[in-house]
């Protein structure tokens, strides 16, 4: 059986290539204000590139005085960005624009990044949906006349606004209140926000009514349900839980959610990049690889908490550490006492956040070990789950430091193994109730998480 995650050498390893490639962490008080770009994609696309320039005293020179002025002008009360129509904060890279489009401008600039576009380039932009589509936003900056050469300036920006690696220089013995901003710190907070963006997106959606498909390949090949949660119904029985009167769980529920958190599962995979570029056939080996995954740790996560001996559904249904009668079937090993000890109450524990889970997430689901996948996919896999590592390590630290954030990370890390044998346990029950027809398993679910013969 593969693993659904495997790690390179010790964990000793992995800990220390993090701490020689990111450096002290970079504390919240560092970070870009109003950046929250998402990463969607399939279409037409944009790219970037910069050159270096010469030195900054010379670019100042060159540039005209009234527009240095321009640069540092306020704008009028109540201006709105250019390019989302939210409140401007300034006139950035020669544009009134708010927080949130400088420094994706900035930030597009300075990675040279390219964009794909998933409906040929004609996305609306405004600042309910300005991280939908990222290619369309940048190029709604340069039309609305941001200046990319601006950025080769930095004497014309404040200090908030400049590129490039800064430190706080305190008089201190390096310790951790010695924060530094790399290159890679800056890449993983992108990464950071994006992931953090699409989970909330993934939270709307569960609370949608989600339109039935006839396969998986057909939720592969239909277009982001991400962005069109706005046009797709609320379902009444999934709000206000915090209100509502806790019930047991039936193998209803359970259906019900297993069904509704793997179709979220391939909304969620569609929004990367590198899933996109795969081929259809190495799309199904990671999903299927990670669906069921993705199913429990969104269990576990998001349950509401009602003390250490219960799983709450998002619709106020419950299974208890001793399961109730009704969910339990013949034949079939319980696994909601490993769910709770091993994940769980370890997740509470850690008190992991949304992005530092979003993170973990993606880390776990780029797996090259993933059955079926092509050996050319292997490699991109791997650099792709290795980013995410990354961004995971640069997450926990930034906030609680390297000791303590070492600790951390490495704790989430050894769950991987217990994540796994939980899922092992419940391929076995599926396999069960297949044989014995015991419970009739959705064949959605079926198709997506049981393992071709």
């Amino acid at each position: 059986m593969h693993m659904f995650y495997s790690m390179n050498g010790t964990l000793a390893d992995q800990l220390q290539n993090h701490l020689a490639n990111y450096g002290p962490p970079m504390m919240n008080s560092q970070r870009d204000g109003g950046e929250d770009p998402r990463m969607y994609m399939n279409g037409s696309s944009a790219s970037v590139s910069t050159s270096n320039g010469s030195s900054s005293m010379g670019n100042d020179q060159k540039f005209p005085s009234y527009k240095r002025m321009a640069q540092r002008r306020k704008v009028p009360e109540g201006e709105l960005c250019a390019v989302c129509s939210d409140l401007a904060t300034g006139y950035h890279y020669g544009v009134a624009s708010c927080n949130g489009c400088k420094t994706f401008f900035r930030r597009t600039i300075v990675s040279e990044q390219t964009f794909i576009c998933q409906y040929n380039g004609n996305c609306d932009v405004n600042k309910n949906i300005r991280c939908a589509c990222r290619h369309c936003r940048f190029n709604k900056c340069l039309l609305v006349g941001m200046d990319a050469k601006a950025l080769q300036l930095p004497a014309i920006q404040n200090d908030r606004d400049r590129i490039g690696p800064t430190k706080k220089v305190k008089m201190s013995s390096g310790s951790d209140d010695e924060q530094a901003t790399t290159p890679h710190r800056l890449q993983d907070q992108e990464i950071i926000d994006q992931l953090t963006q699409v989970e909330g997106l993934c939270q709307e959606l569960r609370r949608c009514i989600i339109p039935e498909v006839t396969g998986v390949t057909h939720a592969l090949t239909s277009p982001c349900l991400l962005f069109e949660t706005t046009d797709l119904k609320v379902d009444v029985s999934l709000t206000n839980i915090m209100f509502k009167e806790l019930y047991p769980a039936s193998m209803n529920d359970i259906r019900m959610w297993n069904i509704r958190e793997m179709r979220i599962c391939i909304e969620w995979a569609k929004t990367f990049d590198i899933y996109q570029r795969l081929n259809l056939f190495d799309q199904f080996a990671l999903v299927r690889n990670f669906a069921f995954a993705f199913n429990l740790l969104n269990r576990v996560f998001y349950s509401p908490d009602h003390g250490p001996d219960k799983i709450v559904f998002q619709n106020g249904a419950f299974i208890m550490r001793q399961p109730q009668q009704q969910v339990q079937l013949s034949g079939c090993r319980p696994i909601y006492t490993r769910q709770m000890d091993e994940i769980m109450i370890p997740f509470r524990k850690l008190q992991l956040s949304v992005s530092e889970f979003a993170t973990f997430k993606a880390a776990l689901f780029f797996n090259p070990d993933a059955l079926d996948l092509s050996a050319p996919a292997k490699t991109e896999v791997f650099e792709e789950r290795n980013k995410y590592l990354g961004g995971l390590f640069t997450c926990i630290t930034q906030k609680i430091g390297i000791p303590s954030g070492v600790q951390k990370y490495g704790s989430l890390l050894m769950m991987t193994a217990s994540i796994q044998n939980i899922l092992a346990q419940n391929e076995e029950n599926m396999q069960v109730m297949e044989l014995f027809k015991n419970w009739e398993v959705d064949p959605f679910v079926k198709e997506l998480c049981m393992k071709r013969a």
